[in-house]
């Protein structure tokens, strides 16, 4: 019996060696697969800030969110780029090429200078190493300058494989149009490891051009000449923000370029948020309402604790079955899950013991956009630890904001606003015009708004412009005039004639259609500089739903360029020649709105008629980025027939807004925006005419999923 029990001791150490010795394999295999995950190779750009070399692409692309802006010599260009990171596969670019000691044909004589070419690039990834296929290359498909005149066009497919532990990554790509037959490239950073930093961020690069510089035609006569195909060079990566490199260029000449990048996808912002309130935690007051803590005391409380948390009180109403209705105004988050949480925290801590149940209907600009209703048991529990923050939103979710119970009396009401005042610069720019590449309007902007009556909310604005080179600009197109109504090609008046503008003055009025999740309102005045009128607004969004229907209309008339008066005439053309005809601007759009949460992007559809009097249909998505970063692209088809360079032009463009807070030291809803068309036209146009509604609530309701 000894011998069978000391058998069975050994069997079961041997095991448990085993098992140990099974476990240690196990992890240092799981942490040799995280470092090679975590283990990056250099990210470059090339000269058409593109993930590349020197000017061949690569594989590869930044991270989701980064945004890269730089600038490169390559004789005898000099290239200027913008590269976004749309998704993490799809990679997006903006160039402007100039020819640089070729005088454009048509505008070099009249201040344009050297000729120039506006260009955009794409490129989508099938797979990444994150992909879980670290060993495959990686391969994508991509363009260059794939929309406009195409002079710079190419298409070509691209595998890019990194050797980790060698340093090394190697590409091969095939392409056709400029960038013609197989391209490659190789990199090598010898250094990565040591602890150096200079000679850590260095590496070194060739590439294989496949550009077909002798044959291409609209290449520059100084830059067809080619003595080697083979361009190499240094790189050097600061950080991972700072990119500076220098090469050779067809064997003739030198090429250098400088970039920067920043993840402003997925930054908490530029300054910390130092001031930022502290969630609640205590003190605890669940005295029931009565003679020790009266209504009065209780609503200051409450008010005072919510104002602290950057939330507005404004009512307070309590029903005989002990029901608490309260509205609140969010002013400072973006984000409907931290105005949630800041809330609940509050009303767990210092909801009366004799109060059965807390409904909070959250308003922004006149609407009541949402509402939540809390049990008191359910928030003494969430702050007692025994339900979570995810029980407490499945007990009481987000729905339509609740009716007032009918048996209840004001405790409390708080008027808006009348007067708020915000002052702030603005920046206008226009590209390509015939007298400069580059033209800006620099204004400090004053805008006093606010509500009349509590219920009527009011927006005016005045401009004062510091700084312009407007004054040089015609508001006509020399080389493609616009033959539609000039609703849009005239806009640069507006800012020529006057120093000082009284560019907005609009009254609004919201309404809920019984707490149904419709929505409608009117405005009337002053909508923008150049219209005023009316409109009005129809929205079904209900909570809880990916999908919205709009239908709006707006009745405009054209404003003088000097003054607040209005006219009944607008400018036309015929071929160059200028006449003015009866002109009421009449727009109506029915609209679908669709949210694919799972990707933060936004699409919508407006279909209807334009100011210019086309009918057509306008396509828009929308990606939000963690950050709060906001990116937009556009696209409308419309049956203006409007042709720039002997081609139907169909207006299209991007728009970002970004959060003010990224130079703030407490989280705040304002967005610095900025939109550009691909041409100033006035097909697929459409005026001002207030604060949406769609907007609105989906500011409100905005829930980012973090990827």
């Amino acid at each position: 019996m000894f011998l069978l029990l000391v058998f069975l001791a050994m069997g079961a150490a041997l095991s448990a060696e085993q098992d140990s010795s099974t476990l240690f394999r196990d992890l240092a295999l799981v942490q040799e697969i995280d470092r090679r995950r975590e283990a990056e190779l250099p990210f470059f750009y090339n000269s058409s800030m593109m993930g590349g070399y020197f000017n061949m692409p690569s594989g590869k692309v930044a991270h989701e969110g980064v945004v890269g802006l730089g600038a490169a010599r390559v004789h005898p260009y000099n290239i200027y780029g913008l590269n976004f990171q749309y998704f993490d596969r799809v990679e997006l670019a903006l160039n402007y090429r100039v020819y640089t000691g070729m005088l454009d044909p048509n505008f070099g004589h009249l201040g344009f200078g050297d000729e120039a070419e506006r260009i955009a690039n794409f490129k989508f990834v099938f797979n990444l190493p994150s992909d879980g296929l670290a060993d495959f290359p990686v391969f994508a498909i991509g363009a260059e300058d794939f929309i406009g005149t195409q002079r710079f066009n190419s298409e070509y497919i691209v595998m890019t494989k990194d050797w980790i532990d060698w340093n090394l990554e190697a590409t091969l790509g095939w392409g056709r149009k400029r960038l013609k037959g197989f391209f490659g490239g190789l990199a090598w950073t010898p250094w990565r490891k040591t602890g150096y930093p200079v000679l850590k961020n260095l590496s070194l690069l060739a590439e294989y051009d496949a550009s077909d510089y002798e044959h291409h035609m609209h290449e520059h006569p100084k830059g067809r000449r080619v003595k080697s195909r083979i361009n190499a060079g240094v790189n050097y990566v600061l950080k991972d923000t700072l990119q500076l490199s220098l090469s050779s260029l067809r064997g003739c000449a030198l090429s250098a370029m400088g970039s920067i990048r920043y993840p402003l996808g997925t930054s908490k912002g530029f300054i910390n948020k130092t001031r930022e309130p502290i969630l609640y935690r205590s003190p605890v007051d669940t005295e029931p309402l009565g003679l020790v803590r009266p209504d009065r005391d209780f609503v200051n409380e409450l008010g005072f604790t919510l104002g602290q948390q950057g939330l507005d009180l404004y009512r307070v109403y309590l029903s005989t079955q002990g029901e608490l209705w309260l509205k609140i105004i969010n002013n400072m988050y973006r984000e409907e899950p931290a105005v949630r949480e800041r809330l609940q925290r509050v009303l767990a801590a210092i909801t009366p013991s004799n109060i059965n149940k807390v409904i909070v209907v959250v308003e922004a600009d006149g609407v009541l956009s949402q509402g939540y209703t809390f049990r008191s048991e359910d928030l003494y529990r969430y702050r007692q630890n025994q339900a979570t923050a995810f029980e407490l939103e499945t007990l009481s979710p987000m729905t339509n904001p609740p009716p007032r119970p009918e048996d209840s009396i004001r405790l409390f009401r708080r008027k808006k606003e009348v007067w708020l005042f915000t002052l702030c610069p603005r920046l206008q720019s226009f590209f390509g015009s015939s007298t400069g590449k580059f033209k800006y309007n620099l204004s400090l902007v004053a805008t006093p708004e606010g509500y009349l009556f509590d219920d009527i909310y009011y927006e005016t604005q005045l401009s004062y412009a510091i700084s312009s080179s407007f004054q040089k600009l015609s508001s006509t197109d020399r080389l493609n005039p616009s033959q539609l109504p000039n609703v849009r090609t005239d806009t640069i008046k507006y800012y020529q004639t006057n120093t000082v503008s009284f560019e907005m003055a609009y009254l609004q009025k919201s309404w809920n259609l019984k707490n149904s999740g419709c929505f409608f309102r009117l405005a009337g005045g002053y909508f923008e500089p150049a219209y005023g009128g009316g409109a009005a607004e129809l929205l079904y969004y209900p909570v809880g739903s990916n999908w919205a229907l709009g239908a709006e209309e707006a009745t405009v008339w054209k404003r003088h360029y000097q003054g607040l008066r209005f006219t009944n005439k607008i400018r036309r053309l015929h071929g160059h020649h200028a006449y003015y005809e009866p002109f009421l601007g009449v727009q109506y759009f029915a609209s679908l709105y669709y949210t694919l949460k799972p990707w933060n992007l936004d699409f919508k559809v407006k279909a209807g008629q334009f100011l210019a009097k086309d009918r057509g249909v306008r396509f828009e998505i929308s990606r939000w980025f963690a950050s709060g970063l906001k990116v937009s692209l556009w696209y409308t088809i419309t049956n203006g027939h409007d042709h720039v360079n002997h081609k139907t032009y169909y207006d299209k463009g991007f728009a970002f807004m970004l959060p003010l807070d990224f130079f703030l030291l407490r989280s705040s809803r304002t967005y610095i925006g900025y939109a550009m068309s691909a041409w100033l036209r006035d097909v697929g146009a459409s005026a001002d005419n207030g604060k949406g509604l769609y907007q609105t609530v989906r500011l409100e309701r905005l829930q980012l999923k973090k990827r």
